[in-house]
């Protein structure tokens, strides 16, 4: 997911609880067995959770699209008041190239043009998520971009066309009517398409000297993301962000810009090692499914890349002094 603030992830769940009062649900259900305290600040692991549970429990396909289309440009900070203050289209591509990692580590823009026909593709995809957070979180970047397109261009005529990799053919017409655009399923890429060329689209909020002080501040947030003082913690979050998709300790240490040998080195040096740092992720992943969700000790065995059920359940019993079911009794 972004890299937001612990206060905006809280607003985005407000948000998602809003949705769902409309539609008329109980959000005080929701808020029970979700097991969401608006009192404190919610956790990026937190919140793959609740979201998987609001989407199962209302059964609502496009939960997330509708979603995109109320988080604001303010939910993005410094990045997003930067982006506002761009003078056209082709300065605001630079500068989410520049900052793409205050988006998120898993989240990837690629922008194509076509000087034939003028028209620009934006491509996304996600390498972290298991695959139904990547279906949702997909739809929410792509609602997302679709509405800050038309914010920054004060142009809600711009005529877009959707493509999405998973099935939903039976939901076209939802999606369109909420997208208000051209919307395929089942395509190769998750894109958005625009007939036109948006290098001639000045933005309606250009402010050079605004400009100037938000880029310093992007500036500043991507210098103190690539500062590493901990680097058990910045493994941890790499794998929590990877949800049922475990890379090996190379591609974290890819990931990290360093070897394999230097990154168990530093863990070394924390007293920690990387089989310690993947328990202790499976660990918080196991708690939070047996918490929020109805899976089967088996179908969360599989999810945490458990050969069998009862390797995790020897495992779940040497992190916690209980069994998975006594320990979802408990919290149920």
């Amino acid at each position: 997911m972004f890299n937001s603030s612990q206060r905006n992830l809280n607003i985005l769940v407000d948000k998602l609880l809003d949705i769902t009062r409309e539609s008329g649900f109980s959000t005080e259900d929701i808020i029970k067995h979700a097991k969401i305290d608006l009192n404190k600040p919610i956790q990026e692991v937190e919140l793959h959770g609740i979201i998987d549970y609001v989407y199962n429990y209302t059964k609502d396909k496009t939960l997330m699209v509708k979603l995109g289309q109320r988080v604001d440009v303010t939910y993005f900070g410094s990045f997003g008041f930067a982006l506002m203050s761009c003078s056209d289209f082709k300065e605001a591509i630079k500068l989410v190239n520049r900052y793409r990692l205050l988006l998120g580590s898993g989240i990837n823009f690629t922008v194509l043009s076509n000087s034939q026909n003028s028209e620009y593709t934006i491509r996304v995809s996600l390498s972290v998520f298991n695959n139904l957070q990547k279906k949702l979180f997909t739809e929410l970047v792509i609602s997302q971009s679709i509405y800050l397109l038309k914010i920054i261009t004060n142009n809600d005529k711009l005529k877009f066309k959707v493509t999405f990799q998973h099935e939903g053919i039976n939901n076209k017409e939802l999606y369109e009517s909420i997208l208000k655009c051209d919307v395929e399923f089942n395509q190769l890429h998750n894109e958005i398409s625009l007939p036109i060329d948006l290098s001639k689209e000045k933005l309606v909020s250009a402010n050079s000297a605004v400009h100037i002080i938000f880029e310093e501040q992007c500036e500043r947030l991507l210098r103190d993301l690539n500062k590493i003082e901990n680097f058990s913690a910045a493994a941890r979050r790499i794998l929590l962000q990877a949800g049922d998709e475990f890379p090996d300790i190379k591609e974290v240490a890819f990931k990290l810009h360093m070897s394999e040998s230097t990154l168990r080195r530093r863990l070394k040096q924390e007293s920690s090692s990387y089989r310690i740092i993947c328990d202790e992720v499976r660990d918080v992943l196991a708690k939070k499914y047996l918490a929020t969700t109805n899976l089967t000790i088996s179908d969360i065995a599989m999810l945490l890349n458990y050969s069998e059920a009862a390797s995790f359940r020897r495992a779940f019993i040497r992190w916690n002094k209980v069994t998975p079911n006594d320990y979802r009794h408990s919290n149920s």
